[in-house]
């Protein structure tokens, strides 16, 4: 529970935007004068742009421009272009800018009152740091898909359909958030002017490239895709895997009953115009794609936690486990790859053990169960939603 004193600190919009600016200004140049083996995965998505350019497989080992391969699509590689153009010191600075930027102004639109806005921010923060020192597009790739749901929300149906397209665009999983689409007017229209622009965006590197070298680099892109799908990390799979010995292999069946089960609560077509009901369903699909992403590393966790923070500010009410799953969230996923959990823990037990996945599968699995239950839970919901739409006049977490 915050007290009024330390709400009015914490919650200040010149505060919380202040903390993202320096955050991003200090993170970045952190990592800029370590080097470029400290900001690797930044060269790994501007350099493609040049290979791009030249007409080159992007998805071949390039030693001479970074470590590791580039695993993202062509479309990603050509909308890097103006960071590619920029000195690297510069360039890295406004990707990052460009992540927070998206993800900020996301999270500043949630929830009609500053506070819940706010309180959002807060506590997505540490995981947004995770994201932000890697480098990586994990806080664009959830800003977009938030705005996606905003969008839809305030019948801004050709804004959301370029938000989702760029989504999938940047990773494929990302189209996950379409399935929203649904729960509004005219979902088979949206849903063709959401594909018409990612068909667009697919086709934008025809721009650059040649009609031969443009399917020479899909079918790239394509082949390494395939290559590290075999792979499992920080997931619902690895967790089964590690914990209960389940083959690797039977990580499609995993994958298979998870989706029946995203898709299942769709029956109740009634709902599909609660606002309690939509919301839900956003917080089950940004927590699902990752647990379910065989691939996740931690930076991915972003999407997720913010997934569950959207939860557990409307909904924590509607349950006593809600701040048991806070806890568990805060202390496994969030803090894990923090200093406050020291290397010899984090590489005996939450690597091994692919503990910070573990209070993200167990959120999604009680958040399904809302949904799948949903008539049962409706009341509850719906109480716990209005309680939080009275805190700006009460105690944010009272």
């Amino acid at each position: 529970m915050l007290s009024t004193r330390i709400e009015r600190i914490l919650l200040n919009p010149r505060l919380v935007l202040g903390l993202y600016v320096l955050l991003t200004i200090i993170v970045t140049f952190q990592h800029y004068f370590k080097g470029p083996t400290s900001y690797n995965n930044y060269l790994i998505f501007v350099k493609p742009y040049f290979n791009l350019l030249e007409g080159k497989n992007l998805y071949l080992p390039y030693p001479e421009y970074y470590d590791d391969t580039y695993k993202y699509s062509p479309v990603f590689a050509l909308f890097m272009a103006p960071f590619a153009l920029m000195p690297n010191w510069l360039g890295l600075l406004a990707w990052n800018a460009l992540n927070n930027a998206v993800f900020y102004t996301a999270g500043r639109r949630l929830f009609p009152d500053v506070r819940r806005q706010l309180l959002f921010l807060l506590l997505c923060l540490i995981d947004m740091m995770t994201a932000l020192h890697n480098s990586q597009a994990n806080c664009l790739l959830v800003g977009l898909m938030l705005w996606t749901f905003i969008n839809l929300e305030n019948q801004k149906y050709g804004w959301a359909a370029l938000c989702v397209a760029l989504a999938a665009l940047i990773k494929v999983y990302g189209i996950g958030i379409g399935l929203i689409f649904l729960f509004y007017p005219l979902p088979i229209r949206n849903g063709i002017i959401a594909f018409a622009w990612m068909a667009l965006l697919a086709f934008s590197p025809l721009l650059v490239v040649s009609w031969v070298d443009f399917r020479m680099i899909y079918q790239g892109w394509f082949d390494i895709v395939r290559e590290s799908a075999t792979g499992i990390q920080l997931s619902l799979m690895g967790v089964l895997e590690t914990w209960f010995g389940v083959a690797p292999t039977a990580k499609g069946i995993v994958q298979g009953i998870g989706m029946l089960l995203l898709l299942a609560p769709l029956a109740y077509f009634r709902a599909w115009r609660e606002a309690d009901y939509r919301r839900l369903y956003v917080a089950s699909i940004l927590i699902f794609v990752v647990i379910f992403n065989q691939m996740a590393e931690s930076p991915t966790f972003i999407i997720a936690v913010a997934g569950f923070m959207f939860w557990f500010i409307l909904y924590r009410r509607s349950t006593p486990l809600g701040w048991a799953l806070f806890a568990l969230a805060f202390i496994f996923t969030t803090l894990s790859a923090t200093d406050l959990n020291p290397p010899a823990v984090r590489h005996a037990y939450f690597d091994v053990y692919k503990l910070k996945a573990v209070p993200m599968i167990l959120a999604w699995v009680f958040i399904q169960s809302q949904l799948l239950l949903y008539p049962r839970w409706r009341a509850r919901l719906r109480a716990a939603a209005e309680a939080s739409a009275a805190e700006p006049e009460q105690a944010v977490l009272a």
